[in-house]
């Protein structure tokens, strides 16, 4: 690149030697010339590709030197008129506050990394007593583990949380539930007698079953949860209680019972719903049931449920469950079963987790190898390796990590699961940084091999300081606007991620660049790696690595030279756009197709038994969805106007189409058909209903003020209706079958202050589901207003900024978009994933497009320049990440497979418009450069 050369003028012994860069910086202070000076010339070193002519038509600068290099003054600031910088007068208004704000970024790491390369050992320290502080809070206050998925995933200002908490201080929490689904194995019905008895010997050993627990034997009964006075099993079986066996002995005799108008349980005449009990139901053309694939036995047990450490735990209760699956899980001639209990979901999802922490070990392993491998300069041997460089870099991470933990812990914000994400964000955010810091130092050096070591430590972070500062300030800012969620385990999470951000950076250009200059200790006495104290020659370990007469590595010569030359061709650009253009537009098709959905099926392993019995639910059992109820809050149910309104809201409950009719249990309609009457009610002849045998299965349906044996006068405290929703399968019908049935309920005269309303444990899942679009705009929204912000002030110069944050654009809405095309939906794990993958992609965009500012030249020499000194970090940096995903690929969880899909279109698409777009766009727009030898170019 052109350069201007320079007349030193001083008394000084020493103005013949090089003259330091940073002399010509505008933010140094001026200050007038001691008296006596006299004028040495000095010509600088020949520049790569420019001629003699050129160089002897260059403009001279007066550089005028006080105290001695190194002070903090004595320096007369000029500017040096470059051809394609201007001078101050030609300067836009937002041109010279961009020279301003870039001189003080790179003044103010030049003087961190003097001050580090002069004393890189009371940098360690003071760094790790930084992170000692910060660090502390891990042990107290100490994290607060919380797993509760109510208290994760549902927002908490939302109706169904609030609902949750009067409903389970009443009613305690829901039981625990299990479901067994038995198909004959030939495939044929299930209502034959030999399959019908089998399953009733099915249903006598969960009956039977019994576990040691704190020194007792806990039998069915006495772990079961009782509906009334009964334990809660439900199955077909019960339609036949009370009659002889050989009234059901054969085909024909167990279809007829099938097709009872009601069908009811003998004794207690409870109407028995049929799409509860069978499944895959065939008809004859009058609407009578002449087979069924498969009968389902549904039973509760006791929840018993502690919190512990923010985890729900109730050992009893999995126990007990333990035994049930041993023996569900026994062969079972002629049988065919599908099933699940309460512990399933976690059991599964967990050993799915567990079974991909090798991987991500394995990620680590690899992602430091790769890294000690590109950041070595084999040219020099054993002498050139960095492996203990490397591992440094790791231990900032470890160091970020830690004290993001800690500061977060002091703020009082709970840790979830969803943080054992975070160190893999800041692994590709921390050696993204190691290779931008140690390639922009062995950039310096191989410009200025003669200047001292400080001096090249604080030109390397005055250039890769205020380059990783765009990412990182992007990054952090981005993560703290995604705050602003609803959601707590992704507020979180993304207070977690900019605190670890923000010390990701910190420990990158303190106490790696420390531990970079105590190895340049190392290389300049020829000692080993690792085992510096024995010494070698710099000789290179093999022909292919032998170093270059122009000092440039293979990877840098390519990029800039072949690539470079290659992107700088004008028929090459105008392709590239056409290219991008087609790219952007499936991007953007793929945006405006994105489905917000939520499948629980998607979380469960492949080969899991809970697969199996999810299919046989989704296609056999298609009437019943989740369980819903309606409660009264405040509410006197005896006085005739509350009677009747709780009534009308009853029969709107059952016609609501969103909820399965004959679902509906009413104790107030089998209360009034009881007595034979509608209207008030004593407290009296509830309970009488309630504790007989006829209305024994409502009792616990209602909770009284005081309940005792005798009758409780003081009256009834709420009650509850419970049904079923009808089937949904996707996320967007179940949000609706919310909102219809809340506005049914409101629409009910009387009940115009709420005092009646619906609520279902599944209604936390429907409200996540219902915030997923908001969350999803709001997010990505903020995330990219406060992207453009953050590159506006640091970049400044409007014409870099446009084509940096055009870039970032596309790279976004790509990523969206194809995400629908490689069969991902927005739901809690992708929201996540994406804010990681949207600061991650910063990365590419913003180091390259600083890079062009940095170089001066022609447009395609600058294209071509900041190629070869940014492109191969940002390359490596994206390689390394690529690496450790391409790992999480072969994994059987949903979680990391949709890490694996977004952080490979993330990486794919960051990596093609931060080295192929964006450089092209640059040439083109053409941006005036930053201050020729403002980052020690030129």
């Amino acid at each position: 690149a052109p350069t201007s050369s320079v007349r030193c003028e001083t008394n000084a012994p020493s103005c013949g030697a090089e003259t330091p860069w940073f002399l010509s910086l505008p933010f140094l202070p001026r200050r007038t010339r001691p008296p006596n000076d006299a004028s040495v010339s000095q010509q600088p070193a020949p520049i790569r590709n420019v001629d003699a002519e050129n160089l002897a038509a260059m403009p001279e600068a007066i550089v005028t030197l006080g105290e001695p290099a190194g002070s903090k003054e004595g320096f007369e600031a000029v500017s040096l008129n470059n051809k394609d910088q201007g001078s101050p007068d030609e300067m836009s208004y937002m041109e010279r506050v961009a020279e301003r704000v870039n001189g003080a970024l790179t003044g103010f790491f030049f003087r961190v990394g003097l001050s580090i390369g002069t004393t890189p050992r009371k940098w360690l320290v003071g760094t790790f007593l930084v992170f000692l502080v910060f660090t502390t809070g891990v042990a107290y206050p100490g994290l607060t583990n919380e797993n509760r998925s109510e208290k994760l995933w549902v927002p908490s200002d939302t109706q169904a949380q609030k609902d949750l908490t009067y409903v389970d201080g009443l009613y305690g929490s829901d039981a625990r539930f299990g479901e067994v689904i038995v198909k004959p194995a030939d495939g044929e019905s299930a209502l034959r007698p030999e399959i019908f008895e089998k399953m009733k010997t099915l249903v006598a050993r969960i009956e039977a079953a019994t576990v040691e627990w704190d020194g007792k034997t806990l039998t069915w009964s006495d772990q079961c949860f009782k509906v009334g006075f009964r334990c809660a099993l439900s199955h077909f079986g019960i339609a036949f209680i009370g009659m002889a066996a050989t009234d059901y002995d054969t085909e024909a005799e167990i279809v007829a019972r099938a097709n009872a108008n009601p069908l009811r349980h003998l004794r207690t005449q409870m109407p028995i719903n049929v799409d509860g009990v069978m499944g895959g139901i065939t008809r004859d053309a009058s609407g009578a049931i002449t087979g069924a694939k498969a009968l389902r036995i549904g039973f509760l047990t006791q929840n018993n449920e502690v919190v512990v450490n923010g985890d729900g735990e109730d050992l009893r209760g999995d126990a007990y469950e333990q035994v049930l699956l041993d023996i569900l899980n026994e062969p079972h001639e002629g049988l065919d079963l599908s099933f699940i209990v309460q512990r399933s979901f976690s059991d599964e999802f967990g050993n799915a987790i567990n079974a991909d922490l090798g991987l991500l070990q394995a990620a680590f392993v690899l992602i430091l190898t790769y890294a000690a491998l590109m950041l070595s300069k084999w040219d020099e041997g054993c002498v050139g390796s960095r492996v203990a460089v490397t591992f440094s870099g790791i231990v900032a991470i470890g160091l970020a990590t830690g004290s993001a933990y800690g500061v977060c812990s002091m703020f009082g914000l709970f840790y979830s699961p969803l943080m054992n994400v975070l160190p893999f964000l800041l692994l590709g955010v921390g050696v993204d940084d190691m290779f931008v810091i140690v390639n922009a130092y062995d950039l310096e050096t191989g410009r200025n091999p003669s200047a001292g070591l400080p001096v090249r430590i604080g030109r390397c972070l005055a250039s890769a300081g205020a380059s990783i500062s765009v990412t990182s300030a992007t990054d952090m800012f981005a993560f703290l606007i995604g705050s602003n969620t609803s959601l707590p385990a992704l507020r979180n999470f993304c207070f977690y991620a900019a605190f670890g951000i923000l010390f990701t950076f910190f420990f990158q250009c303190t106490w790696f660049v420390a531990w970079l200059t105590v190895d340049e200790w190392r290389r300049a006495r020829n000692g080993r790696d690792v085992l510096c104290c024995l010494t070698v020659p710099k000789n290179a370990c093999c022909v292919c690595c032998a170093p270059r007469p122009d000092g440039r590595t293979k990877m840098g010569r390519w990029m800039g030279d072949v690539m470079g030359g290659f992107l700088a061709k004008p028929v090459v650009k105008v392709a590239t756009i056409a290219a991008f253009a087609a790219i952007a537009a499936g991007g953007f098709a793929g945006c405006a197709l994105m489905q917000i959905d939520a499948d629980v099926n998607n979380f469960i392993p492949g080969g899991s038994y809970l697969k199996e019995w999810i299919g046989d639910t989704n296609t056999l059992f298609r009437s019943l969805g989740d369980g819903i109820s309606i409660f009264t809050r405040d509410f006197d149910i005896t006085t005739e106007a509350n009677a009747q309104t709780l009534l009308a809201a009853s029969i709107a409950f059952k016609k609501n189409p969103h909820v399965a009719p004959e679902s509906v249990r009413s104790w107030l309609e089998a209360f009034n058909t009881h007595r034979n009457s509608t209207g008030a009610f004593a407290n009296t002849e509830l309970w009488s209903f309630v504790t007989s045998t006829t209305g024994g299965s409502y009792f616990n349906d209602i909770v009284w003020r005081n309940e005792t044996n005798s009758v409780p006068s003081a009256g009834i405290l709420v009650a509850r209706i419970t049904g079923n929703h009808v089937k949904s399968d996707t996320s967007n019908e179940k949000v609706r079958s919310m909102d219809s049935l809340r506005a049914s309920l409101a629409a009910v005269p009387g009940n115009e202050n709420g005092a009646i309303f619906a609520y279902s444990s599944a209604w936390l899942n429907y409200e996540q589901y219902k915030a997923i679009e908001q969350e999803a705009i709001r997010n990505i929204s903020s995330t990219m207003a406060v992207m453009v912000v953050i590159i506006a002030f640091l970049l400044v110069n409007p014409k870099a900024v446009s084509v940096t944050c055009f870039c970032l654009c596309l790279i976004i809405v790509n990523i969206i978009g194809y995400m629908h095309f490689w069969g991902l939906a927005l739901d809690s794990v992708t929201i996540i994933m994406l804010v990681i993958a949207l600061g991650l992609s910063v990365d590419y965009a913003a180091h390259i497009g600083r890079a062009f500012m940095e170089t001066h030249g022609t447009p395609d020499e600058r294209l071509k320049l900041c190629l070869e000194n940014m492109g191969v970090a940002v390359l490596n940096g994206a390689i390394s990440t690529f690496l450790a995903v391409l790992l999480l690929s072969g994994s059987r969880s949903y979680v990391f497979i949709t890490f694996f899909r977004q952080l490979f279109l993330c990486i794919l698409f960051g990596l093609t418009h931060g080295l192929i777009l964006l450089p092209v766009l640059m040439s083109i727009a053409n941006p005036k450069p930053y201050a020729l030898g403002a980052f020690g170019h030129g």
